[in-house]
């Protein structure tokens, strides 16, 4: 019980100026600075009373006194919400007391030596990857050193010690200074553990409210199918009813069939999106072979636009043939579809090797995509030209975005408006496997350098 209240106690004093909605990297910092600013009053109230014990000047006992006092400023600050200047007042205050206590005590008792610890101190609360305030603050402790050394050769403490009891204070500071770095382990150690809870808290949450979207994409579009065949059927019993010479009549019933048909892909489109899982069986997947199966299948497509595809050699994989298909098979009829008027498409497949993933480049020569709606094609129904420029639903790309994140993956594109895009996916190497899956098909032929379908 003692135990319990102990602990919350400390996570009262460690969550001054904490609230929620801030950012965790903000809300660790807060910790950070409230946990030294005790454990420097702590240490502080322990040397007071140490100096009580020897009887040490009055000037000794006033300095070390103030230093409480002083420390606290920095709780103050983040109770306040000032949190980055707490972050800056503590280096400031904590360079300043740690030289003044090396002033006073001499270098006899190692109080130099508090310096060390510091110098990381403003690397660890300000570790943005642009910052000069980290630098200028740690620089400033090694000048401090470099004075101290320099001070320590001209100018004698201010408290001179029996030498019977040098030894005790010497070690008294020691302690302090190991007690000091186990303290900044053990924040650490918690923090991340805490960190990683959170972590783990929130995946959870994500995978929860991801399988409850799953099931109401699914319900909602296998429930909204039925009324719209209700409406298509009373549509054609209305028409067949009505007179057939009446042409405006037969121009609203065709406007309502056609908005139907829309309707209807939509909902089977998003049935289908919604059974994209992400607990998969992946299979050791040539996508060279896929590739050639997508030229199979769009050859008449191919023919008729006068395409061309090109691609070297690509690698087996980890993945799921069916889905990695459909991915490719999207960018590919894309980059036939979207080209100028009277263009010859050309498809070109690359494959990049890195540490952790394949990047894969499906690029074409067609009317690229403007800067501002290089984001929004990823979005489910989202469509940038009309149906008599360019036909299609706006499903295909957010597809291949969810394909590609079952992959551990990521998708995007880099594109010039009217000379062409270049759409990138990663697939995540050593994706778990079924012992002894293989391929359902597997297709030998000798690899080209591109594919010329004139």
């Amino acid at each position: 019980m003692k135990n319990l209240r102990f602990k919350e106690f400390v996570l009262t004093l460690q969550n001054i100026g904490a609230h929620e909605g801030l950012d965790a990297d903000t809300v660790k910092k807060i910790h950070l600075t409230n946990s030294i600013a005790f454990l420097g009053c702590a240490s502080a109230l322990g040397m007071l009373f140490y100096a009580f014990a020897v009887n040490t000047p009055f000037y000794a006992k006033l300095v070390t006194g103030l230093v409480i006092p002083v420390i606290m400023v920095m709780p103050l600050l983040n109770y306040c919400g000032r949190y980055y200047a707490a972050r800056v007042v503590h280096c400031i205050i904590s360079l300043f007391i740690l030289i003044t206590v090396a002033i006073v005590s001499g270098p006899a008792l190692h109080s130099q030596f508090l310096l060390v610890p510091y110098l990381g101190l403003p690397f660890i609360l300000f570790d943005e990857k642009l910052n000069r305030v980290k630098v200028l603050l740690s620089s400033a402790g090694i000048i401090g050193f470099i004075y101290l050394e320099w001070h320590f050769k001209h100018f004698e403490p201010l408290i001179v010690l029996d030498k019977s009891i040098v030894c005790e204070t010497r070690l008294l500071n020691e302690i302090i200074l190991f007690c000091f770095i186990i303290g900044l382990f053990y924040f650490f150690t918690s923090e991340s553990n805490k960190y990683l809870e959170k972590l783990k808290k929130k995946n959870e949450e994500v995978e929860e409210k991801n399988k409850e979207l799953e099931h109401f994409a699914y319900i909602c579009s296998h429930d909204l199918s039925e009324p719209l065949r209700t409406v298509d059927g009373f549509i054609g019993i209305i028409k067949e009813e009505s007179d057939p010479k009446n042409e405006k009549l037969n121009t609203y019933f065709h406007y309502v069939q056609e908005a139907n048909k829309r309707m209807n892909t939509m909902i089977l489109s998003l049935l289908a999106f919604s059974k994209l899982q992400n607990k998969n069986s992946y299979q050791i997947t040539n996508s060279q072979d896929i590739i050639h199966e997508i030229e199979v299948d769009l050859n008449q497509l191919i023919l008729e636009k006068e395409a061309m595809i090109e691609y070297s050699f690509l690698p087996t994989i980890h993945g799921l043939p069916t889905q990695l298909k459909q991915v490719f098979q999207n960018l590919i009829i894309n980059g036939i579809k979207y080209q100028p008027p009277n263009a010859k498409p050309i498809i070109n497949i690359t494959c990049e090797e890195t540490p952790d993933y394949w990047e894969f480049c499906v690029a074409d020569n067609g009317i690229g995509i403007k800067v501002k709606n290089l984001k929004k094609i990823f979005h489910m129904f989202t469509r940038l030209h009309l149906d008599d420029e360019f036909k299609g639903q706006g499903i295909g790309l957010s597809f291949c975005k969810k394909i590609v994140e079952i992959h551990k993956g990521k998708i995007w594109v880099e594109s010039e408006y009217k000379k062409g895009s270049q759409f990138y996916f990663t697939i995540k190497k050593d994706l778990p496997i079924e012992i002894n899956k293989i391929p359902t098909k597997t297709l030998h032929y000798k690899p080209k350098s591109y594919k010329n379908v004139d």
